[in-house]
């Protein structure tokens, strides 16, 4: 079956950040930084050593390790399209975690450039942990200098579509990589597995992008509507908003990434998070019958979702109470009273 063209991802230059705060940021879309880090002396490295690029980074990186050992992801000989998933049987995963020397793991993972017989991947890692000079010169602002990059180096791999509940900048290092993003409303479409039993912390897309099955996932042809792809090569980024469904390629013998994420659990800069107020839904309200569900869905609409500028006006201002914008004191309240419910021995 001919593969369907997807619609690109918006393509923008000479980004700053005022320009991101002002005119990206705002659109909630994805878009791609074309350049962004064209300065990083890592991306000018992988782009002057057009035939050695991999060792002329690896080298450099290197350099700025600390030592100390690393955990990295290796994916089963077996698994097909070098995708991080589940086992055939989804009794786990396709893939083990091993820890080793970073110049154990940099080895293997060059020895296994040239044959592509063995996906290997530090995923996520703090960039601050094994390379603390790398933001001297490796500097990015557009969420903020406290916001940390991690780092992702393997070779030829796919992450399975998944959200993140943070903003995020990934920038191309070393390598191509390839996007593939849904809008988050297209939820419903992709199949979704499992919220706790997940590969990578995020619940994943069941379908296989590359190669999907649409007699057992019809639905996925509506989300391949709403799909947009964007390809990057060194010193392009891509900025995903919070809750974009991202398939991830890495389409080079050698690929290395670097994100920022702001927001969110994973960025550890907000609690509690919506994913809470998910999950204390799913204990009190998901088993209630239809038309009380009906019900709670409306007061969430009033309350939440689609609440009106002048939804405050008929109350006068002094006892607006936690309806208004909630002070830190009142946050704490809030806070502790949810405690002491989920806390309750009567409670089942």
């Amino acid at each position: 079956m001919k593969k369907r063209a997807l619609k690109q991802v918006a393509t923008w230059h000479n980004v700053d950040k005022a320009r991101f705060e002002q005119e990206i940021q705002p659109l909630a879309e994805p878009a791609i930084l074309k350049g962004l880090v064209d300065d990083w002396p890592l991306v000018n490295h992988a782009k002057a050593s057009e035939n050695s690029a991999a060792q002329a980074v690896i080298k450099q990186l290197s350099s700025l390790y600390i030592g100390g050992n690393v955990q990295f992801a290796r994916l089963d000989k077996t698994s097909a399209n070098g995708r991080y998933f589940y086992n055939p049987n989804f009794t786990g995963f396709n893939f083990s975690r091993e820890i080793a020397s970073f110049d154990a793991f940099i080895s293997e993972l060059l020895s296994h450039s040239t044959q592509s017989e063995q996906a290997v991947a530090i995923q996520s890692a703090p960039v601050a942990d094994y390379f603390p000079k790398f933001e001297q010169d490796h500097s990015l602002d557009l969420f903020g200098a406290e916001v940390k990059p991690r780092f992702w180096l393997g070779n030829h791999s796919t992450v399975a579509p998944h959200y993140d509940d943070a903003d995020n900048i990934a920038c191309v290092v070393l390598g191509k990589r390839r996007f593939t993003l849904f809008p988050p409303e297209q939820i419903s479409n992709l199949y979704v597995g499992p919220l706790n039993n997940t590969p990578a912390g995020a619940p994943v897309s069941m379908v296989d992008v590359a190669n999907p099955d649409f007699a057992k996932f019809p639905k996925f042809k509506s989300a391949l509507n709403q799909a947009l792809v964007a390809e990057l090569e060194p010193g392009d980024a891509i900025y995903i908003p919070t809750l974009w469904w991202h398939n991830v390629e890495a389409l080079s013998n050698v690929n290395l990434l670097v994100n920022y994420w702001y927001g969110g659990s994973i960025a550890g800069t907000e609690k509690p998070v919506p994913m809470d107020t998910l999950l204390m839904s799913l204990l009190t309200l998901k088993n209630l019958p239809a038309q009380k569900r009906k019900a709670w869905q409306a007061f969430f609409n009033y309350y939440i979702f689609e609440s009106p500028d002048d939804a405050l006006d008929h109350i006068p201002a002094h006892i607006r109470g936690i309806l208004a914008d909630l002070s830190s004191s009142q946050k704490q309240q809030i806070s502790q009273w949810l405690i002491s419910q989920l806390s309750n021995k009567n409670n089942p």
